[in-house]
C-alpha cells in the first residue's frame, strides 16, 4: 500500500506526493483518515528567528506558467530523502474556484531511489492564505477546508526570478533555531524549503545563488540535500474536477 501522508502537504509545497499506482478515489480515503493521527511540529518562539518576507511584486501567473524542478529540499514527513529524485512541481488555474475556495490545481512528482514513481494526481490545491501578499499560499487536498496547520500547509514563494528562472520556496515562517540559521518543521505541514528551476539541468552557479538567498533571509541551509534530475520521466497532470 502506497503511504499517503504525502498528499496532504506536497509542495506545502512544495511538493505532495501519491503513488501513481493508487486511484485518487482510495486516496480520498486514505487522506481524510490521515489527518486524524497526523503529528505536528512543535517550535520554538518565533521571535527567536527573523521574519521571512516573501517576493515583491509577485506574479503568481508568471510563477504557475511552467514547471518548477527541484535541484535542493528539505526532507519532510510526506517527502523524505530516499525521495529526492526527479522531483518536480506545476500548476494550473482552475476553471472555478472549488467548493472550498481552491483556486489553483497543484501536480506534483518524485521518484524513489529505486526509481518507483510518487505522483500528487489530482488531490493537490492551493488557495490565497494572504489577500494582501500574493506569494503567501496554502496547499491541501481539494475535498477537505483548508484550515492552516491542519488541513493545509502554507507555501511561501520567498524568492522568484523568472528571467534567471528560480524560485525559493518554503514552508511558511521558519521558526525552529538551529546552529547554521533557522528552519520550518519537518511534518506535514508548516514544513519544508525548496530551490527550484526552470531547467531540469542543474546550474551550479544558479543554485548557489538562490542558497545565498536563503541564508540571507535566515534559513537553515544544512537541511537541504541534492535533488537528483537525472534519467528522469514524468508527465502532466490531468484536469482536476472539483
Amino acid at each position: 500500500m502506497v503511504r499517503l501522508l504525502g498528499l496532504l502537504s506536497l509542495a506545502t509545497a512544495g511538493p505532495r506526493l501519491l503513488a501513481a499506482q493508487e486511484s485518487d478515489g482510495a486516496a480520498v480515503a486514505h487522506l481524510s483518515a490521515a489527518f486524524l493521527g497526523a503529528p505536528v511540529d512543535t517550535a520554538a518562539s518565533v521571535e527567536e528567528c527573523p521574519e521571512v518576507t516573501t517576493q515583491p511584486n509577485f506574479d503568481l501567473d508568471s510563477f504557475i506558467s511552467k514547471r518548477w524542478y527541484a535541484q535542493q529540499q528539505m526532507p519532510t514527513l510526506y517527502l523524505p530523502a530516499s525521495q529526492n529524485y526527479c522531483v518536480y512541481a506545476e500548476y494550473r488555474r482552475l476553471e472555478r474556484p472549488s467548493f472550498f475556495g481552491f483556486t489553483i490545481q497543484v501536480h506534483n512528482y518524485a521518484q524513489d531511489f529505486k526509481g518507483g514513481a510518487h505522483d500528487s494526481g489530482t488531490i493537490i490545491c492551493a488557495r490565497s492564505d494572504d489577500p494582501q501578499d500574493p506569494a503567501k499560499l496554502l496547499v491541501g487536498p481539494w475535498f477537505l477546508p483548508a484550515i492552516r496547520g491542519i488541513t493545509a500547509g502554507p507555501y511561501w514563494v520567498v524568492a522568484h526570478d523568472e528571467a534567471e528562472g528560480y524560485a525559493l520556496v518554503a514552508g511558511g515562517q521558519p521558526t525552529i533555531r538551529g546552529p547554521g540559521g533557522c528552519r520550518t518543521g519537518s511534518g506535514l505541514n508548516n514544513a519544508g524549503l525548496w530551490i527550484f528551476t526552470r531547467e531540469q539541468r542543474r546550474n551550479e552557479a544558479l543554485v548557489q545563488k538562490v542558497r545565498g538567498i536563503a541564508r540571507g533571509k535566515g534559513f537553515d541551509l544544512s537541511v537541504l540535500n541534492d535533488v537528483d534530475q537525472n534519467l528522469c520521466s514524468g508527465g502532466e497532470s490531468e484536469a482536476i474536477r472539483v
